[in-house]
């Protein structure tokens, strides 16, 4: 029930309610906004700008460089590799890049270009396989800028929202040198 009380409408609730103090009090203000828009929306002559944007690839590119810059190489100590790769990925135009790890210890290993439409993962920087394809990924994971730390996605597929990622481990076993001969040789104790 709306009761009008000195050009204001004041709102009555039933039995029951609020006491009338708490009762909150309405005025007639009108800001004009939706008068504004619902002329706007309904102008279908309108010529001037375009308010819509074009979606675009969603990009990590602010997430690499702040988990290479706090995370990946923190201090002093790492500053040339950290520069060499903040180099490496503000060279290249991809929109979205992955950091390969050694295992769940987050060791880096290298730095990857990835590009979702044509699904190809192109090494920029480190060591590692040129191009990674999905059989050879073991885990994946996700950088947390709050808390400056990677944490694992549980997950078989790569996405755009996934960061960094391991190989499986028998990848990692290379090329072995030719092994040398030892050559018999007096032993002095």
């Amino acid at each position: 029930m709306v009761k009008r009380y000195n050009g204001l409408d004041l709102i009555v609730l039933g039995p029951g309610s609020l006491p009338s103090g708490l009762v909150s009090r309405r005025s007639r203000f009108d800001d004009g906004a939706s008068d504004i828009s619902s002329v706007i929306s309904s102008n279908m002559d309108y010529s001037g700008l375009r308010l819509y944007k074009q979606p675009t690839a969603k990009s990590n590119r602010s997430i690499i460089l702040n988990a290479v810059e706090y995370c990946v190489f923190p201090g002093a100590v790492n500053r040339d590799s950290k520069n060499r790769v903040l180099e490496e990925v503000n060279r290249t135009e991809a929109k979205h890049f992955l950091i390969m790890f050694r295992d769940a210890g987050c060791q880096f290993r290298a730095i990857y270009a990835y590009c979702p439409e044509r699904d190809e993962i192109i090494k920029l920087f480190g060591t590692g396989p040129r191009a990674v394809n999905d059989a050879m990924f073991e885990k994946f994971f996700k950088y947390n800028s709050g808390g400056k730390c990677f944490s694992q996605v549980h997950t078989k597929h790569l996405t755009v929202t996934i960061d960094a990622f391991t190989i499986h481990n028998s990848l990692w076993t290379g090329k072995k040198g030719p092994i040398q001969k030892i050559q018999d040789k007096t032993l002095v104790v």
